[in-house]
């Protein structure tokens, strides 16, 4: 009988299994029901030209009701800020919104512009184009500005998803004279709220209604701040004034890029219900309850800009040739010391 064989060293060590899961096809469907190129090319499509498919009317603001409606319309902007929102429990970054005022010649409205990818850059006074199948009612939450409080609709979109609306920038079509008349204002009759910067720093600025008219004098550099969530943020400060005192203008975040068009002693702001506070110098800035209307068409804009342009203009001493010549002068002079 063979003597029993002693056992190998590889039947002392099992063979290892791989743990990591076989990587997803395009062809395996997760647990919703959909392949991930499905779910890839939903999340992360590449943005294109967009091009209406249907027939959409031409409205103004004024004469918008809440409903499913094809409209478009044309309007300037006069704010717009980030809105917070809650993270989403989808697999990709959560959808964001900006909070985006337009306004033409007959109203205003709140376009609630929710995006995923597309960096919308904005600035103040541009002119934008709005298609949209819906219209909805105001906005009742308590978080709503004072500023579109009386407006009768809303309109929330999200372009990246829904092909049936969209929201663009008129950079090549602005001929700088469609919606800049102020709303309220007429020829025959003043502006409500509107008053000196001069009023409006020692008081005027506890009115709701409060309205002021400025000119840029100077633009600062872009810097960096910290709120007091600790997000880092880009603020500007400009120099703005009229004929009765001067004060900064902070501009922060998203907002601080409108600067860059802004000319000294030309750009004319017309801010309505602005942000206010008194350090060494008054400050105003721009909130969710200030709307800014840029170079508006009113007299009173002219009238300033004229002011501007005549402290720019350095004057000219033009004595006049004394009678007599120079040495009828210089005895004068002489005489009287």
């Amino acid at each position: 009988m063979a003597p029993p064989q002693s056992p190998s060293i590889q039947s002392f060590f099992q063979p290892e299994t791989s743990t990591t899961q076989p990587a997803v096809t395009g062809n395996d469907e997760d647990r919703n029901g959909f392949t991930t190129t499905e779910v890839k090319a939903f999340l992360y499509s590449t943005p294109h030209a967009w091009k209406p498919r249907v027939q959409y009317e031409d409205v103004q603001i004024a004469k918008l009701v809440s409903g499913a409606r094809c409209v478009h319309l044309v309007a300037r902007l006069v704010n717009f800020y980030d809105q917070p929102t809650s993270t989403s429990k989808l697999p990709h970054p959560s959808k964001r919104c900006l909070n985006v005022l337009v306004r033409d010649d007959t109203g205003m409205i709140k376009v609630k512009l929710w995006y995923l990818k597309v960096d919308y850059q904005f600035r103040l006074g541009q002119l934008v184009s709005v298609w949209t199948t819906l219209i909805s009612g105001a906005d009742t939450s308590k978080s709503v500005s004072i500023t579109v409080q009386n407006a009768a609709c809303t309109i929330d979109m999200f372009p990246e998803r829904d092909s049936s609306c969209y929201f663009m920038v008129q950079a090549d079509g602005d001929d700088r004279t469609l919606s800049k008349t102020p709303l309220g204002y007429g020829r025959d009759k003043q502006l409500l709220g509107l008053m000196t910067l001069m009023s409006f720093v020692e008081g005027g600025h506890d009115i709701a209604t409060a309205k002021v008219l400025l000119c840029v004098k100077s633009i600062g550099g872009r810097k960096k701040f910290t709120t007091k969530k600790g997000d880092v943020v880009d603020v500007v400060n400009v120099m703005v004034f009229d004929d009765t005192c001067e004060a900064t203008l902070a501009l922060y975040g998203r907002i601080a890029k409108s600067a860059a068009d802004w000319k000294a002693s030309c750009t004319i702001l017309l801010l309505s219900n602005p942000g206010f506070r008194s350090d060494k110098r008054p400050t105003l800035s721009i909130n969710s309850n200030t709307y800014a209307d840029v170079d508006p068409c009113m007299a009173e804009a002219d009238w300033l800009r004229a002011f501007a342009q005549r402290l720019t203009t350095r004057e000219v001493v033009n004595v006049p040739f004394p009678e007599g010549g120079m040495q009828e002068q210089a005895r004068r002079t002489s005489a009287i010391c």
